[in-house]
């Protein structure tokens, strides 16, 4: 805390690089998708106006994706800071508004969470006193436990927590869809590449089913079949 008494909030961004994220994701070919995420991303976090820290897979420590998320955090509260504000780089519907937000009610001592579809969480806000190792770590990371979870975790802690609108996030192909039938407001240049990556799997679907209609139903005809009368 500063000596005017300001609380003093970072932003940490815990997130792969592109060519990590297409490694560990189902997403082949989609490089130049997660490259624009990646600079959305990092457009929003100077344009907040406070420090902000990213951790791809270079800075991350742990074997598992708890141990990192949870090193990440208490490396970023062991500089000083009264409230770390996190957030990954593969929620399209992301916004600066919602990073606002959540540094607003931080600073006032509030904590502030954002569901994602898949039952995980896009967006945490949390000041350091409500931070335990400990417990981050009993979290069960990677399953759709994880946003009920954190959910009961800060309210034990902090009573009420203010719970953004839920958002999709990028693993799958099949979360393209979803997001953009969410009608929420994502960047242009983001929605015309996922627009093309759903059109680009629409294309591979049809040429596989019709491959295998063609398979499944082509019968071979000899000489004697009525397909070769003349």
């Amino acid at each position: 805390m500063r000596a005017d008494g300001q609380k003093q909030i970072a932003l940490l961004i815990f997130a792969l690089s592109p060519e990590e994220e297409l490694q560990q994701k189902r997403l082949t070919g989609e490089k130049e998708l997660f490259t624009l995420l990646n600079q959305n991303t990092l457009r929003m976090a100077k344009a907040l106006g406070i420090p902000y820290y990213r951790f791809t897979e270079k800075d991350q420590v742990g074997k598992t994706f708890g141990e990192r998320y949870t090193h990440a955090i208490k490396k970023v509260f062991s500089k000083g800071y009264d409230g770390v504000i996190t957030i990954g780089n593969d929620t399209p519907g992301l916004s600066s508004k919602h990073l606002q937000f959540a540094l607003k009610k931080l600073l006032s001592g509030n904590s502030v969470l954002g569901p994602s579809l898949d039952g995980g969480f896009y967006l945490l806000a949390i000041p350091k006193s409500s931070f335990s190792e400990q417990e981050f770590l009993s979290i069960s990371w990677k399953t759709a436990r994880v946003f009920r979870q954190m959910q009961a975790y800060l309210e034990e802690r902090l009573g009420d927590i203010c719970v953004l609108n839920s958002l999709g996030d990028l693993d799958v192909h099949a979360d393209i869809d979803i997001i953009l039938d969410q009608y929420i407001k994502i960047p242009i240049g983001i929605k015309k590449l996922l627009a093309k990556a759903r059109l680009k799997v629409y294309i591979t679907e049809g040429v596989f089913l019709f491959n295998y209609a063609l398979r499944t139903h082509t019968r071979i005809l000899n000489r004697g079949s009525p397909a070769f009368a003349a």
